[in-house]
């Protein structure tokens, strides 16, 4: 909602920005797809897509991914992920899952998808760390979550385990956290399923009570109507408020290296961006030679 009229004035219509082409022929839906497939194949690939998004959004999931989770209402972000970890704990309960939002800017892919696979073995061999990408702080964003870091692994040094998560802090006190080092939240993560699922029932145990109930529906004649059930019966759950922030010493995190990121949440981030690209673009051949 907080692009609407940005995109209404880009494109001639409201549509959900990761719908919409804000760099280059692709989606921001699109690119994101492109990036996993190089980790993950469409088999493996689940989408979550809001009530009336289908029309958009299927066109454009087409050989990219082969399973979509079209929800009945909008229950936030943990409610959404949560009935998409449900099915995939049916469907193969001992998988490593990644997350990403469909949203955000990341160049260069190459590096950044390295570092989504690294982030992938860690969770593979730590079967109970919630593994986050985190991203060092240029400003201080009070619309970001942030990762206070603690003491490296000492098998993966690169990781960190976290010793806090704060979402949406004060200007003030984003200010404070990237003094000592924490890094923005990407969203970005990987975990078992297990670890996942034991996360949510740390920080949401009625939720993950009902979910119990809903894992073996899944691929009955019954999946439907649990599902509508489970939207019209549980208030709104968010992934970071609600499940990360409370649950610190589960998590880990790993500071993506020389990746370019930002949450596309604002027009002037995205202008940023492409004003970024454009002006390296008019740069001379000849300023990159070694």
């Amino acid at each position: 909602m907080r692009l609407s009229e940005y995109v209404e004035r880009r494109f001639g219509q409201r549509m959900p920005k990761q719908y919409c082409r804000l760099l280059g022929s692709r989606s921001m839906l699109q690119h994101t797809l492109e990036r996993l497939t190089k980790l993950t194949p469409p088999s493996r690939t689940l989408t979550v897509i809001g009530t009336r998004h289908a029309a958009l959004a299927l066109p454009q999931l087409a050989g990219s991914c082969d399973h979509v989770f079209r929800q009945p209402s909008s229950r936030d972000t943990g409610m959404a992920l949560y009935v998409a970890i449900a099915m995939i704990r049916r469907w193969t309960p001992n998988a490593v899952i990644t997350i990403t939002p469909t949203d955000h800017y990341v160049a260069p892919s190459a590096a950044y998808v390295s570092q989504v696979r690294l982030a992938q073995t860690v969770a593979h061999r730590l079967r109970d760390a919630v593994v986050i990408l985190g991203a060092r702080p240029t400003e201080p964003d009070p619309e970001l979550g942030y990762l206070s870091l603690g003491d490296r692994l000492t098998e993966v040094p690169e990781v960190r385990r976290l010793i806090g998560f704060v979402e949406n802090p004060s200007v003030a006190a984003a200010t404070a956290l990237s003094a000592k080092g924490a890094l923005w939240n990407t969203m970005v993560t990987c975990a078992t399923v297990d670890a996942l699922w034991e996360l949510g029932r740390a920080t949401e145990p009625q939720l993950l009570d009902i979910l119990d109930s809903l894992v073996p529906l899944i691929g009955t004649e019954d999946e439907d109507d649990a599902i509508e059930h489970i939207y019209r019966a549980y208030l709104p759950v968010s992934f970071s408020r609600d499940m990360l922030e409370r649950a610190p010493e589960r998590l880990a995190a790993l500071e993506l290296d020389g990746v370019e990121w930002s949450d596309w949440g604002r027009p002037e981030r995205i202008e940023t961006v492409l004003a970024l690209r454009r002006s390296r673009a008019l740069l001379p051949t000849r300023a990159f030679a070694p």
